[in-house]
């Protein structure tokens, strides 16, 4: 984090004044060598005594922004234009905060105003290329990312926003495969799913879907596909259906109905879905809720409840429950660790474990999106079943963009 702080500061825009000119003191210095709260206290400081000093101001709202504080951040950055309205620094910096909080109208103004006075910024059109993004717009923040690089080619955070938006915008294959071991049980199982994805428009895009399952010398294979609709800029709408008519392990058929909704640092879901087994039907029900501590780690919990009716007996009711760490380590790194009360994941729910199922399921997986259009993953988990079995699951997949 504080190499990050370093680097982002470093590019921000140096006063007129020398960092020890003035009231300033060594403040700026140690907001660049990365001393965060030292430089906090400083500017604080330096602001209750010398109110009418924008560039402190800003300074300390750049500080506030990267440490999370954004509330704070956005105080200071209306107070700085209150005293200056043609800062552009304070005018990007502001819209910066309001594209995160989704309010792009107002956002977009203050760009506007921003690009009149500076024509040809690198910052305001990444800015720009920031709030379209999360608005749903990938395809024309691209370009206003493409016309920031061109400006300023070795801005980091600039390179990053384009291969993210690159992410979004291209057309998809996914492709992974697992191996799973149950002690007490000769043979393992292993599973290959296989996705594509088509981009249609920003806001719809189409999907197909195979999988394939073997284990106990059973081979299932089902096939499907699905859609997902970005109706607003903070709600998308997901739909899927796979259907493998002679399946013995895997659901013969499975449709879900998912629904993501953000609300600045919470992103709210619910999902409903129904697999029918060659034995019995599930009806589960799924609400969860992911929070951003901070802009690079988030906390997701989610419940399970969950229906089995079995022909000619009593349906059965469970619930489980899960919670998952996601942290962005490095700009293209990201970590993740999880635990599982009963059912870890009803995606991989097979035919053996239907009804009550208890166990104690911990994860840990890695993502890695290279510097191109691909990224690699891997997880592990591990199970302990209360009827002391256990359970060793090793997935690995790829993505690939074009």
């Amino acid at each position: 984090m504080a190499a990050l702080l370093v680097f982002l500061l470093a590019a921000a825009p140096a006063p007129a004044q020398a960092p020890e000119a003035g009231p300033w003191g060594g403040a700026e210095h140690l907001a660049r060598a990365g001393r965060t709260t030292e430089a906090l206290h400083r500017f604080r400081r330096i602001v209750d005594e010398h109110p009418g000093d924008v560039e402190a101001r800003l300074w300390l709202a750049r500080l506030l922004r990267w440490t999370g504080e954004r509330e704070a951040a956005e105080r200071e950055y209306r107070r700085s234009l209150e005293r200056a309205p043609d800062h552009v620094d304070a005018l990007t910096g502001l819209a910066a905060l309001l594209n995160v909080r989704g309010a792009f109208d107002e956002a977009s103004t203050l760009l506007d105003r921003a690009e009149a006075l500076t024509p040809a910024s690198a910052d305001v059109f990444a800015t720009r290329a920031q709030g379209l993004r999360l608005a749903g717009r990938p395809s024309r923040a691209e370009g206003y990312y493409l016309r920031a690089r061109a400006l300023s080619p070795d801005d980091a955070d600039i390179r990053q926003g384009l291969e993210q938006v690159r992410r979004l915008t291209r057309h998809r294959v996914e492709a992974s495969v697992l191996h799973e071991s149950v002690s007490g049980l000769a043979a393992g199982a292993q599973a290959a799913d296989v996705r594509l994805d088509v981009r249609a428009a920003d806001h719809l895009r189409f999907n197909g879907r195979i999988q394939a399952d073997t284990r106990a010398s059973r081979h299932d294979v089902r096939a499907g596909g699905g859609l997902e609709w970005r109706a607003r800029p903070a709600l998308t709408i997901r739909g899927s259906t796979l259907l493998g008519p002679g399946a013995d392990v895997m659901a013969r058929s499975e449709t879900v109905v998912e629904l993501d909704h953000v609300r600045g640092r919470l992103e709210p879901a619910v999902a409903a879905r129904y697999m029918a087994f060659a034995t019995a039907g599930v009806w589960i029900v799924s609400p969860a809720a992911a929070w951003w501590l901070d802009d690079r780690t988030a906390v997701t919990v989610r419940y399970y409840g969950s229906r089995t009716a079995f022909a000619g007996r009593d349906a059965v009711i469970d619930h489980s429950g899960a919670v998952r760490v996601r942290h962005n380590l490095r700009p293209r790194l990201w970590l993740d660790a999880g635990y599982a009360r009963g059912f870890e994941s009803f995606e991989r729910l097979s035919a053996e474990r239907l009804g009550l199922f208890r166990a104690d399921t911990v994860s840990g997986g890695v993502l890695f999106h290279l510097a191109g259009l691909q990224s690699l993953s891997a997880a592990i988990e591990y199970q302990r079943r209360d009827d002391e079995r256990t359970m060793i699951r090793i997935t690995a997949g790829v993505v690939h963009r074009f």
